[in-house]
């Protein structure tokens, strides 16, 4: 890859992209989403919608049977913050209209990503190819998939994207700064998703083997990863402390059901849905995975007397558990009660039936790229993914070639594909990764493009002298 000479950018130009990805993304959310016909046009799928409506009224973290631990904390908190500024009282809203806020709120999160995925690039591959990421990042399927749903997905964009940048930052230049701004992310990250729990734990050790590398292991380097460490703890502690007060400190984590998602990763990884020889889900004929994974775990809890509850609605339309708990039974004791016999079961498994979980892993290393609802719709996502995953794949052997530092950002890629392939891994989950592989999909066609436009020029100018 020919060098680009460094230069600063007009100090305009970062609101020029964040206005433009966030425009991209209004249109989506606003105009195409309500109209188009390949996903359903649902806006709360998974109650992040419902949490975030639940804080704005004054009922806490909650689905309808007292305090919940499952899901990470940080959208529905940003969500009822937002209900209770701009919300409306009014009933019998429709949720496009009630979860408005949230939904612009997407808009702005995605302009921003695409303004830390150009900065990103730009730091990597040059001014000429961070335009190419900025343009590129908002028009990616994948990338915009969320913005018109209350869903944590857009969120986890944004947070994937910093935990790249803000990588880099720290391996390049340790420092007190930098390790606390790699520290809030990744503990931003986690409140948002969970799975990305040990993440700090991957990364802090090579960028000490870096460090040690390039012989700049030394006390500064050392109080940067300290610095991360206890700013990413402290972050965490008040959700932890919060979730062992509901469970009479039974539970110390941040969100429960992992146990649930591993077991139902070995019904995802059945032939029939990653070879694509049924649907996945949608509403053709045929057995789906969500009702079958249910069954599945149904089964395995009914020896041990705990009943598996579904997710359902009340008459009124509210989130509600079907059967209905005990009288007095809250969410947080169901989902404990679960998570402990589910974890006993993952334990037998990893002991007794390796070779079982080696090849769930296996297959869903995959499965994470291109698996959705249906087989055709599976095949085109799977074919926009392998297009950006090999363009990706050739910016970073560029960067390589360069001697530039890509790392922090491909380890981010290959962090989130193998930790979603232990416990479950659909296409939905790598949705996030996008804007954080347009910044290395823009290096690898930005270097397959320049020596065609190079040897245009070169043409033309011959072109022109000859005349």
């Amino acid at each position: 890859m020919t060098a680009v000479p460094a230069r600063s950018p007009r100090p305009w130009f970062a609101l020029v992209v964040f206005l433009y990805g966030s425009a991209v993304a209004a249109f989506f959310a606003f105009v195409v989403y309500g109209r188009q016909g390949l996903v359903a046009g649902t806006i709360d799928l998974n109650g992040f919608g419902a949490l975030a409506r639940s804080l704005a009224n004054g009922d806490g973290f909650s689905l309808g049977h007292g305090p919940t631990i499952r899901r990470g904390p940080l959208y529905p908190l940003l969500g009822g913050a937002l209900l209770r500024v701009f919300g409306s009282n009014q009933p019998n809203l429709p949720d496009a209209v009630y979860y408005r806020p949230l939904l612009v709120t997407n808009c702005v999160i995605l302009g921003l990503t695409c303004v830390v995925s150009w900065r990103l690039c730009r730091e990597i591959f040059g001014e000429r190819a961070a335009l190419l990421a900025a343009v590129m990042c908002p028009l990616i399927p994948q990338s915009i998939r969320y913005v018109g749903m209350t869903e944590v997905e857009t969120l986890m964009g944004l947070c994937s994207v910093l935990l790249a940048l803000t990588g880099l930052s720290l391996v390049q230049r340790p420092s007190l700064s930098s390790g606390v701004a790699f520290g809030v992310t990744v503990a931003a990250a986690t409140l948002s998703k969970p799975i990305v729990l040990l993440y700090p734990f991957l990364f802090l050790p090579l960028a000490a083997w870096y460090w040690w590398k390039t012989e700049a292991l030394d006390r500064k380097a050392i109080t940067a990863a300290l610095a991360a460490l206890a700013c990413f703890g402290a972050l965490l502690l008040p959700w932890s402390l919060r979730n062992m007060a509901v469970t009479g400190g039974q539970f110390k984590g941040i969100s429960s059901n992992g146990p649930g998602e591993f077991l139902r990763g070995y019904v995802n990884a059945q032939p029939k849905y990653f070879l694509l020889r049924q649907d996945f889900g949608g509403s053709g004929s045929g057995e789906k995975w969500d009702p079958e994974a249910n069954t599945y775990e149904e089964e395995i809890l009914k020896p041990f007397g705990v009943t598996f509850y579904r997710a359902g609605t009340d008459a009124a339309g509210r989130p509600a558990l079907v059967p209905p708990p005990p009288p007095g039974m809250i969410s947080a004791f169901v989902e404990l009660e679960k998570d402990r016999v589910e974890s006993a079961e993952v334990k037998r498994r990893l002991v007794h039936e390796p070779g079982a979980f080696v090849y769930k892993f296996v297959a869903q290393l995959a499965s994470f790229w291109y698996v959705v609802e249906t087989r055709k719709k599976s095949v085109m996502v799977g074919a926009l993914a392998l297009i950006v995953l090999t363009l990706a794949a050739v910016g970073a052997w560029r960067a390589w070639r360069a001697h530039k530092l890509a790392w922090p950002v491909w380890i981010v890629i290959l962090y989130f594909n193998a930790i979603y392939a232990v416990f479950l891994a659909f296409a939905r989950y790598s949705m996030p990764l996008f804007p954080t592989l347009s910044v290395l999909a823009a290096g690898g066609l930005f270097s397959l493009a320049e020596p065609l436009v190079q040897r245009f020029r070169a043409d033309k100018s011959r072109s022109s002298t000859a005349s």
